[in-house]
């Protein structure tokens, strides 16, 4: 498997970063992993301060436990642009991660 290809895969199914560090571009990865674990940890935490209004509120008697009540629970509270704009940095670290490892990797040396 060429050097590009194993780069690209690394960066695609491991970790936006991994591939370059992989081709020895430690700054460029280690740039690219702390974007993206950063954005990983909005989107984790908006999810459970989300859960955590449904389950209070299911906890006081407020929501009925039917699944109709809680799915528009859920729909209301996770109305959240600080999670999207993290969604939508983490997808493109991914991208612009696997294309540069992908160029880097093509690069003789």
């Amino acid at each position: 498997m060429s050097r590009s290809t194993t780069a690209v895969l690394l960066s695609a199914f491991v970790l936006p970063g991994a591939g370059h560090l992989y081709l020895k571009h430690v700054a460029r990865g280690m740039a690219l992993i702390a974007v993206s674990l950063a954005c990983l940890w909005a989107i984790v935490d908006s999810a459970l301060q989300h859960a955590w209004i449904v389950l209070d509120q299911l906890e006081s008697g407020q929501v009925a436990l039917d699944a109709g009540h809680i799915s528009e629970l859920v729909a209301q509270t996770s109305g959240s642009s600080g999670s999207s704009m993290a969604t939508f940095v983490l997808i493109g670290c991914w991208l612009a991660g696997m294309v540069d490892a992908y160029r880097l990797g093509r690069k003789p040396g």
